[in-house]
């Protein structure tokens, strides 16, 4: 009969570890990100994004004329650069001795792979909540803003709604999307197919889409905000909100998104899924593992894909 012996620490540790982290890797979680961003595989470091098209309109060619060519060339260009995000856990070989299968459990597994998803979702989520007054597109303005230059025209994109989440704010929402033009000042095909609301917003949202008539009015109007062109509702933890004192005294933003458009909006840069490595420090006796993932987020052709609101 084999003996085993206090070596065979190091090696039972590491595989168990690895067995049951890759095993919580594979599990099922609620992931919040994918619904609201378009994720793009990136070897390199940097990955470049140009705005969409700027092409002027189509013009008429009489017999013999010369065609009308557009130069292409390169305008409001996003970068984004991917991070290395970690998390390491490490255990001494007395707690490891005494305990081996619950701290391998406990530690390196479930625990490891929820902080790296919820630094990814918030990651994603703050695209959203820091576009109205910190961070900037390539058009040098704000995400969401009233004065999107467009390359080839003197008209701007409006994508910024205002005010909490009403049915006539949400209408008008809508219908920022009818206005958008494209670079060169001309129609461009759009419409909001999703609404993102913070998790404290969804009863709200239910009452203004689904009442026959409208929501919070002492009125027979029928409600037709869902009626054409009808959105369906994202709820998402990570979007911010502050507790008022209930009802239309809540404040958090929100935001209609076009899912069609995956040339623009939110972007999750992946270089390199999640791993894990793990070491053994003899001179202190303790266990380390260590999991990584390479990423990076940013929000590419500005003015195009979502309009939002700070929700006051």
């Amino acid at each position: 009969m084999a003996n085993g012996r206090v070596s065979d620490i190091t090696r039972m540790t590491e595989a168990g570890t690895t067995v049951i982290f890759n095993r919580e890797a594979k599990m099922p979680r609620q992931k919040y990100y994918p619904q609201i961003s378009t994720e793009i595989q990136e070897p390199k470091l940097i990955g470049l994004y140009d705005t969409l098209g700027d092409l002027t309109a189509a013009e008429v060619k009489a017999e013999r004329d010369t065609i009308s060519f557009d130069s292409i060339g390169q305008g409001y260009q996003t970068t984004i650069t991917s991070q290395t995000i970690s998390k390491g856990v490490d255990a001494s070989r007395e707690k490891l001795e005494y305990d081996l299968y619950k701290t391998v459990n406990r530690s390196f597994g479930a625990p490891m792979i929820r902080v790296m998803l919820q630094k990814k979702e918030k990651a994603i989520a703050d695209l959203y909540n820091d576009g109205f007054a910190t961070t900037t597109g390539a058009d040098g303005v704000y995400i969401f803003s009233a004065t999107h230059p467009l390359l080839s025209s003197a008209e701007h994109n409006n994508n910024l709604a205002t005010g909490a989440l009403t049915t006539d704010n949400l209408i008008a929402g809508k219908n920022k999307f009818l206005d958008i033009k494209d670079q060169a000042g001309g129609q461009f095909d759009t419409r909001a197919t999703t609404l993102l609301i913070n998790d404290h917003m969804q009863y709200r949202a239910m009452q203004i889409l689904e009442s026959q008539l409208v929501a919070f009015e002492l009125s027979n109007t029928k409600n037709v905000a869902n009626s054409l062109n009808p959105v369906r509702v994202v709820s998402n933890p990570y979007i911010d909100f502050t507790a008022g004192t209930g009802g239309a005294a809540d404040t958090s933003p929100w935001f209609l998104i076009d899912d069609s458009l995956e040339d623009a909006g939110a972007i999750l840069q992946t270089k390199k899924s999640i791993w894990l490595e793990t070491e053994w420090l003899k001179s202190s006796q303790v266990y380390r593992g260590m999991c990584f993932e390479m990423y990076g987020t940013g929000m590419i052709s500005p003015g195009y894909r979502v309009v939002g609101s700070t929700g006051a």
